[in-house]
């Protein structure tokens, strides 16, 4: 049980990192994905004005926006290390949350427009799922 503890607050600890690399990496990523898409919308429509290439940018920029998935991945990694430290019988709720890891990570990897922050939603989810099989052994 302590020895399966420490396997699992390590992958916390790793994926908290993983997360931390990501967050710096999303306004330059967002950034350098609305410049090449207005250069494209600008060469698609060159009759369109700028303002209306701004504001299809910025809606378009709001859905792949992956702030929500960074704090929700926060907020699971702070439930798993919590219910880990109270112990008892914490089976289900662990595969639970890594059930709900592994979906914010999908959605971090789906909404990517980054290499590297596609590269860190993987290794999440590699984690997730090492995380995932160890929790299937408290069940």
């Amino acid at each position: 049980g302590a020895k399966l503890t420490e396997v699992l607050l390590a992958a916390v600890a790793r994926m908290r990192g993983h997360v931390r690399d990501a967050e710096p990496l999303l306004p330059a990523a967002l950034t350098a994905y609305r410049e090449r898409l207005a250069a494209k919308l600008r060469e698609a429509v060159a009759n369109l004005d700028e303002d209306r290439i701004r504001q299809e940018v910025g809606v378009f920029a709001a859905k792949i926006d992956v702030a929500e998935e960074i704090a929700r991945l926060v907020t699971h990694l702070d439930e798993v290390e919590r219910v880990i430290k109270k112990g008892g019988a914490v089976g289900k709720r662990l595969d639970f949350l890594t059930q709900e890891l592994n979906r914010e990570a999908n959605t971090l990897a789906s909404k990517s427009v980054s290499g590297q922050v596609t590269a860190i939603a993987l290794e999440l989810k590699l984690l997730i799922e090492q995380m995932r099989e160890q929790v299937q052994n408290l069940e």
